[in-house]
């Protein structure tokens, strides 16, 4: 068992990492020069130092979740947006800035998995251990694996083509070794089978994490139900979803006391994986105190909202702007809560969700549904509305794509402005979602189904020094 561990404190030593994460940060991702990142060829010697290092791969890890909201539907414009032509220009989905979003966003997730592939190389060179400090040694050796998976899940949805669309189309390049190597990207199935394995690796090693800033075996589970959701393997998917509801502790997780403990740094039981974060989070939806933000929650989103829902005062609340000049009534408008409040509200925190039991629920309900076992779907369906206090789904009204709709309705209600709801778009654009845009605050958005900007771009950085590398249809392409 492993000591809680606050990623920002750790003391380098011998590990000199300024190199790297400037090479990580500016250099091709994959084509990083990795026999000079340390200053010592031995400065990982002991579990710690190996858990030290991997600490900095949660350190990179990157979070758009705000810009994939931005994305999606979850926002609607207020009169500020104009005012900022990045985010507007995002709102709209033009070019530049989804280019330069998957820029930071490949830089980063890969630079994870450049560090993922440090500690799994160094690790097998320490000798020398009791039987604890093995244990230890061989829990990191599976965080590095599982964070390796978790990388190759999100590049893969983000810079791949739909699972649908086809099995052999390309996904992503996978770096298993730490030498320098020029790769090619590997078919959507074999990234999905690569990313299986390393999890299947991780399940059947005993390993704890202390704290929910690391990558735990419920982590574990909820990534593999999440995949298999992903592949279509919806008996499996319904598999790991349940493991994870009843690891975590069964439905009277999702009680109010919990829900509303996701939003601070308070001990939540419905809590699984959850970012630690020291900077400001969820800033760039705001111009300024006096004027307000730049975005608000889609209106058609709120209205289906039942006035006990507890989710409802989470999702949106009332906030004075700091105008003296405008009266009570003037100056009060609807913002985004969730984070946004916590800024606005001035309380500090360092959590930022990631993954919980909610989320396994709505994993699991679409499996059932999937494999047309509505009773089932729409049980669970109802365990989780119960506690959040909506109401519940008829026994027998719903079956099929109208109960599915139902599903990923009220998942978008649970996940507005965490960047969940683009996944969904994005793997259901051409089916059940097909008309996500089409309500009036939403026409802006002119995306078609099989519009290219769906893939994002592969960055020019990474393609300009792999001649193995293909850029995805539609985006622009400097020769080499």
């Amino acid at each position: 068992m492993f000591h809680k561990i606050h990623i920002h404190t750790f003391q380098w030593k011998k590990i000199v990492f300024t190199t790297v994460f400037s090479m990580c940060l500016t250099a091709c991702s994959l084509n990083i020069p990795y026999e000079n990142q340390f200053s010592d060829p031995d400065a990982i010697s002991t579990p710690a130092k190996a858990r030290e290092l991997l600490a900095t791969a949660y350190m990179q890890l990157p979070d758009a979740s705000f810009e994939l909201s931005i994305l999606s539907d979850d926002f609607e414009p207020t009169k500020l947006l104009l005012k900022n032509v990045s985010l507007s220009n995002l709102y709209k989905w033009q070019p530049l800035p989804i280019e330069q979003l998957s820029l930071s966003l490949w830089q980063n997730y890969y630079s994870s998995v450049t560090i993922a592939n440090a500690v799994l190389e160094r690790a097998s060179l320490i000798t020398g251990l009791t039987a604890k400090e093995h244990s230890s040694l061989q829990a990191v050796i599976t965080d590095a694996k599982v964070m390796k998976a978790y990388c190759y899940f999100n590049l893969l949805r983000l810079f791949a083509p739909d699972y649908a669309d086809g099995t052999e189309l390309a996904g992503i390049p996978l770096k298993n070794k730490l030498k320098l190597e020029s790769l090619p990207r590997a078919n959507l199935k074999t990234c999905a089978d690569t990313i299986r394995t390393l999890l299947a690796d991780a399940m059947t090693t005993d390993y704890s994490t202390s704290g929910e800033y690391w990558l735990s075996s419920y982590s574990v589970c909820y990534l593999m139900a999440e995949l298999e959701l992903y592949t279509h393997n919806y008996e499996q998917a319904a598999y790991y979803a349940r493991k994870v509801i009843e690891n975590q502790g069964g439905y009277d997780v999702l009680e109010e006391k919990a829900y509303q403990s996701l939003w601070s740094d308070a001990p939540c039981a419905e809590r699984i994986f959850s970012w630690f974060t020291q900077k400001y989070y969820y800033t760039d939806i705001n111009m300024n105190k006096e004027q307000g933000d730049y975005v608000r929650v889609n209106t058609s989103l709120l209205d289906l909202y039942a006035s006990e829902d507890i989710r409802r005062n989470v999702t949106a609340f009332p906030f004075r702007l700091e105008d003296k000049t405008l009266s009570d009534e003037e100056a009060t408008v609807l913002c985004f809560g969730k984070y946004n409040r916590e800024n606005k509200e001035k309380r500090n925190f360092q959590t930022v969700n990631r993954y919980r039991v909610s989320g396994a629920c709505f994993i699991l309900a679409e499996a059932y549904c999937r494999k047309g076992n509505e009773a089932k779907s729409i049980e669970v369906m109802n365990q989780y509305l119960s506690r959040r206090k909506a109401p519940l789904l008829p026994l027998t009204e719903l079956t099929g794509e109208k109960l599915l709709k139902v599903i990923l309705q009220e998942k978008w209600k649970e996940f507005v402005g965490e960047g969940e709801r683009y996944y969904d778009l994005k793997r259901l654009r051409k089916t059940i979602l097909s008309d996500w845009n089409k309500t009036k605050t939403m026409t802006v958005k002119g995306i078609k189904p099989d519009d290219y900007r769906w893939n994002f771009p592969i960055p020019k950085e990474e393609y300009l020094y792999n001649e193995q590398m293909t850029q995805n249809e539609g985006w622009s392409q400097i020769d080499r």
